[in-house]
C-alpha cells in the first residue's frame, strides 16, 4: 500500500466484515452441492456456521444467564418461636368487707369501727345498708358513713326499744350506754317510724323528750336522764 498523499482519499482499512462475502460464497457452493444430492447436510453446516459468526448464545459461551428471582421465597418449615408474651396485670382482689349489709356494727363516739355488734339491742347502734369498696356515694348522700379497710359502709341508726344509750350534745354518733339510767343516758320508750314530732308516741307509758332522726326517718320517744 502506497502511503496517503495530500488530497488523496486513505483508503480504508481492511473490514472484519470479510466473512461476509465468504457466506455469500459459500452459498453458491451449498447450491452447488445441491446439485450432487448433499443440499441438507450443506444447508445444516451452513446454518450451524452461521449462528456462530453471529455470536448466538451456545453452550461453548458459556453459561447461559441466570434469571432473577421475581417471587417471595416459600416459608420455612423449620418451627419459629415468638417470646412469650407478658400477662397483663390483674387487678389486686378487694379484702373481705369488715361487715355485710344488714348487719349491726358497734363504733365509739368519734365515729371508729369497733367491730361487728347484733341488731337486738345488747350491742351495735348502726345498720349498714350498703358498702362499697371504690368508697363512691352512699344511695342517700345525706346518710351516715363510716371508712373501714378501704370500704365506705352507708349506715342507718337502729335502736332498740327498752335499751338505753349515749346521745352527743352536739354532732357525733350514738352509743350503747354503760349503764342504763346514769346521767346523760336515755332510754328508748317508743320508736314511731315516719314520724315527724312526739304526737304519736305512745301513752302508755312513760317518756318526757322525742329525737326525730332523718336518713331514715323515725321519731324515738324516751325518758332521758
Amino acid at each position: 500500500m502506497t502511503p496517503p498523499v495530500p488530497g488523496m482519499a486513505v483508503p480504508p482499512l481492511a473490514s472484519t466484515k470479510r466473512k461476509k462475502p465468504l457466506i455469500i460464497a459459500a452459498i453458491a457452493g451449498v447450491l452447488a452441492l445441491c446439485l450432487l444430492g448433499t443440499c441438507v447436510v450443506a444447508v445444516g453446516a451452513l446454518v450451524a456456521s452461521n449462528m456462530d459468526d453471529g455470536r448466538q448464545p451456545s453452550v461453548a459461551d458459556g453459561p447461559s444467564p441466570i434469571l432473577a428471582q421475581t417471587t417471595s421465597p416459600s416459608p420455612s418449615t423449620e418451627e419459629t418461636h415468638s417470646p412469650p408474651e407478658d400477662d397483663p396485670t390483674t387487678e389486686e382482689a378487694p379484702p373481705p368487707p369488715p361487715a355485710k349489709i344488714g348487719q349491726c356494727i358497734a363504733v365509739n363516739e368519734d365515729g371508729d369501727f369497733l367491730g361487728i355488734g347484733n341488731c337486738n339491742g345488747t350491742s351495735g347502734t348502726y345498720r349498714v345498708v350498703s358498702l362499697d369498696y371504690g368508697q363512691g356515694e352512699c344511695a342517700d348522700p345525706e346518710s351516715g358513713y363510716i371508712t373501714e379497710d378501704g370500704y365506705r359502709l352507708c349506715l342507718e341508726l337502729h335502736l332498740v326499744r327498752n335499751y338505753c344509750y349515749k346521745f352527743p350534745k352536739n354532732d357525733g354518733w350514738i352509743v350503747a350506754a354503760s349503764k342504763c339510767k346514769a346521767k346523760g343516758t336515755v332510754h328508748i320508750i317508743d320508736i314511731v317510724p315516719g314520724a315527724s314530732n312526739g304526737a304519736r308516741c305512745t301513752r302508755d307509758y312513760r317518756w318526757n323528750r322525742w329525737y326525730r332522726f332523718t336518713h331514715p326517718t323515725v321519731v324515738y320517744c324516751v325518758m332521758q336522764y
